[in-house]
């Protein structure tokens, strides 16, 4: 994957590749001219190129940058650009993308966007989400991405393959492999809205991130969820009494996943001592 220009030599390499070289060089440096020149260049003597649209985005919104100061009301306008830029700067600038895209995340993700706990809106939780991620608010964007799995399990599913965080992407791929956590489901096909619970073991910090409000106290699954910020922090002080009644309030939630926490957190524990 191309990470800026390349080193290249006009008697080794062709004239095409030399002309999208200079122009990839222009976008990263972020030389609006430049870039102009380099995809007149590359139209003229390549007319048939098939990335002169996608490179033409790009050159553009060099020139229109994202709104400053951002629009704090309506994220739909740079939701919009990325949906075209981000797929044009993933394949023609490789990872050199996620500078280049950088102002137009963090103009999304300063957006006073506040989506109500039960709404879904799947495409603007996964947009806002990226914002997040990008601008390095990992625990935000989890919180934005995770209600779907609740929300609207299916939108979930699909998105989760393709976020940005691979911490989501490798757990989810997973807990797909896997049977259902949870009682009374498919053994064989895991449900989707045990996904939140099943990664807040394997990593700690996911299970505080929702506000108490966030996640609804309606079956086996968000039960667990809501269980699981008090009890984790039970676990890492002195046994006593509370922490075996919120024990034996998870297992009768869902004793499959019980077995799963006592495996991944009370023996876990107890080997490292």
């Amino acid at each position: 994957m191309p990470v800026g220009p390349m080193q290249l030599d006009l008697f080794l390499d062709g004239r095409e590749t030399i002309l999208v070289n200079d122009l990839v060089a222009a976008l990263l440096a972020g030389r609006l001219e430049g870039a102009r020149d380099a995809l007149s260049r590359l139209r003229e003597e390549t007319p048939a190129h098939p990335d002169l649209v996608p490179f033409d985005r790009l050159v553009r919104s060099l020139r229109e940058k994202p709104p400053a100061p951002p629009s704090r009301g309506e994220p739909g306008p740079v939701i919009e650009r990325l949906t075209l830029l981000v797929p044009a700067a993933n394949r023609l600038l490789g990872l050199g993308a996620a500078p280049f895209l950088l102002p137009w995340w963090q103009a999304l993700a300063q957006t006073n966007t506040v989506l109500d706990p039960s709404e879904a809106a799947p495409l603007l939780r996964h947009w806002m989400g990226s914002a997040r991620w990008h601008v390095g608010d990992e625990r935000e964007a989890v919180r934005l991405w995770l209600p779907l799995c609740w929300l609207e399990p299916e939108s979930f599913a699909r998105q989760a393959p393709a976020l940005p965080s691979r911490i989501v992407r490798e757990a989810w791929a997973a807990f797909d492999a896997e049977p259902d956590p949870g009682d009374g489901g498919d053994a064989n096909r895991p449900d989707v809205p045990w996904f939140p619970a099943w990664l807040a073991l394997r990593h700690r910090w996911v299970a505080p991130v929702f506000r108490p409000d966030e996640v609804p106290d309606t079956g086996a699954p968000l039960q667990a969820l809501r269980l699981l910020p008090g009890l984790l922090v039970l676990e890492s002080q002195r046994f006593g009494d509370e922490l075996v009644r919120q024990r034996r309030a998870l297992r009768d939630i869902s004793p499959r996943f019980f077995q799963m926490y006592r495996r991944l957190v009370v023996e876990a524990r107890a080997q490292a001592r």
